[in-house]
């Protein structure tokens, strides 16, 4: 092995014991909570090789997001093919699919999935949430509302996004207390049921499909019922 070749792998070593270091960090503290500090310590590394490597926190939590995201992404889209091969696939169809990869009896046994995963449920807390959420699963994001819209004929599309974003960010918060519940560092909130994301997606596809259809003159049309207000 020649110098160069050397020098490669031990760049490359250090920049994925950053990245797990980081991502470990984040799964059981926030994105708020990790500094370079705590970061090159857990790694192993010289503090300033956080900067050297990526060129700032923010772009090596931009990076922990980034790196499985194609993982994710593929097993959200077996989740909804396997919804739209239905012809008929419900809102609470559509719910289950996206809850999908955190359903699974591993998903968060320890190791660097479970980080993965709970750094995902943080991310709706992060000052760039938004932002690297939209650049990583915006399209996978796209195909859960288009299901959504097949699922709920007539929905307006504003009110299909406001409804899956809610809906996400619910089912996110129950995928966080469960990362908190297999935390050492963190204590499950009281009453946590592991059964309760079960409840909460069909309280979630309940509402989903009472939303009104886009269009309604004269009348308030629900999926469920016609109050007509037009006295014919």
């Amino acid at each position: 092995m020649d110098a160069v070749t050397s020098s490669r792998d031990k760049s490359a070593l250090t920049r994925r014991r950053l990245l797990d270091a980081a991502e470990a960090l984040v799964a059981d503290e926030g994105y708020a909570a990790p500094s370079h500090r705590s970061i090159a310590r857990r790694a192993g590394v010289h503090v300033a090789l956080v900067n050297y490597h990526y060129g700032s926190k923010e772009m090596l939590l931009e990076a922990v997001v980034a790196r499985r995201a194609d993982q994710l992404v593929a097993a959200w889209k077996q989740a909804l093919a396997t919804v739209l091969a239905d012809k008929n696939p419900t809102a609470e169809d559509v719910l289950r699919a996206y809850w999908a990869p955190f359903a699974t009896p591993s998903a968060l046994a320890d190791g660097e999935w479970r980080n993965y995963l709970c750094a995902v449920a943080w991310l709706s807390q992060a000052q760039d949430g938004d932002a690297w959420w939209s650049h990583q699963f915006g399209s996978v994001e796209r195909a859960f509302r288009d299901a959504l819209a097949r699922a709920l004929p007539g929905v307006g599309t504003e009110a299909i996004e406001r409804g899956f974003r809610y809906s996400r960010e619910l089912l996110d918060d129950v995928l966080l207390r469960r990362c908190n519940k297999s935390s050492k560092r963190c204590v499950a909130p009281t009453g946590l049921r592991e059964g309760d994301v079960d409840g909460l997606i069909d309280f979630l596809a309940a509402g989903l499909e009472a939303l009104p259809l886009a269009e309604s003159p004269g009348c308030i049309v629900s999926r469920n019922h016609v109050s007509a207000v037009s006295g014919d």
